[in-house]
């Protein structure tokens, strides 16, 4: 049995969207990748940022890097804090000085397609005694 034109157009059609799909799906794969990869660094990067603005305010009243660690600790409760690595600036809190307190995080990413990790750095400063 012959086929008419318009069957023989359907069956070309369907040819043609796998193709197409064929070659879209790897960069819409990629993208969705990429965002998934972004969102988990972004969470990241902000709770590092809040675990040193939280040493830095701790150290700034307590002089105490311990004490300042334990509050890195607590307020960055979605992420591995044993993985910090701190830098205080200065080392004591002397009055009208400003406590600097920097921590840097190795993440890991979720997939390895970027890389396995990213190292992501927070800072917090407060005043002294203020």
């Amino acid at each position: 049995m012959k086929k008419t034109r318009k069957e023989n157009r359907e069956h070309k059609s369907r040819g043609a969207i796998a193709v197409e799909f064929a070659l879209v799906a790897p960069v819409l794969l990629a993208l969705v990748t990429g965002i998934v990869e972004f969102a988990n660094a972004y969470n990241a990067q902000i709770s590092v940022t809040q675990a040193a603005r939280e040493a830095a305010r701790t150290m700034a009243i307590k002089n105490s890097q311990s004490d300042a660690k334990a509050a890195a600790a607590d307020g960055a409760p979605g992420i591995n804090s044993s993985a910090f690595a701190y830098s205080f600036s200065p080392a004591t809190c002397t009055p009208n000085a400003t406590a600097k307190v920097t921590i840097s995080y190795p993440a890991a990413t979720l997939t390895g397609l970027f890389g396995s990790s990213v190292t992501l750095t927070g800072v917090g400063a407060m005043r002294c005694n203020g």
